[in-house]
């Protein structure tokens, strides 16, 4: 089918359609501006004009004669019963529930745990007639660092040097640093 007579086709449907609304209604305009027959007034608003028989009453029991609204079947209940609604609308901050307030946990502060042995290899130590030297080898930065008695680093004072061990002290704390012991895969 080409084109051309699809769209003939499609256009000839249309104008059937709007021939039979402008038959049921007599008026084209009021149909497309209140298809299901409703009177605007300020009250009833949205509720239909009259009651609309249903279906075919003979195809139904007994019970179903009664007339049916067509429609939404909330245009039987009244405007003025939806009071709630009003006084509390459903997106109001009132409506929420209330915030849950958290019982304030106890921080636990803990000041930062000091090594217990600097992170220094002794490598060498020089003794003389006055002071000693050391000299050590950082594990964490393998930068050499050279201490006179007296003298510190990151906290660590350098006490004595003497015999291939150093004394150090921090905060009352002394330690002994000797020679790594040699492994024995290594000659």
């Amino acid at each position: 089918m080409s084109r051309s007579r699809r769209r003939a086709g499609a256009i000839l449907i249309a104008a059937v359609v709007i021939a039979a609304v402008t038959a049921l209604t007599g008026d084209i305009t009021s149909a497309a501006n209140d298809p299901l027959g409703l009177e605007p007034d300020d009250e009833g608003i949205g509720r239909p004009s009259a009651l609309v028989p249903g279906p075919d009453i003979n195809a139904l029991p007994s019970s179903a004669t009664e007339p049916v609204l067509r429609g939404n079947p909330l245009w039987g209940i009244s405007i003025g019963s939806l009071s709630a609604t009003r006084d509390r609308p459903l997106f109001s901050p009132s409506r929420r529930p209330p915030a849950a307030i958290a019982p304030p946990t106890a921080l636990k502060i803990t000041a930062p745990l000091e090594p217990e042995k600097p992170p220094l290899d002794l490598v060498g130590v020089v003794t003389g007639s006055g002071d000693g030297y050391a000299v050590f080898v950082n594990t964490t930065t393998h930068a050499v660092i050279s201490l006179r008695t007296g003298e510190g680093h990151d906290g660590w004072v350098l006490l004595t040097a003497e015999g291939g061990e150093a004394v150090l002290e921090r905060h009352d704390r002394t330690i002994v640093v000797s020679f790594p012991k040699p492994s024995p895969n290594k000659r």
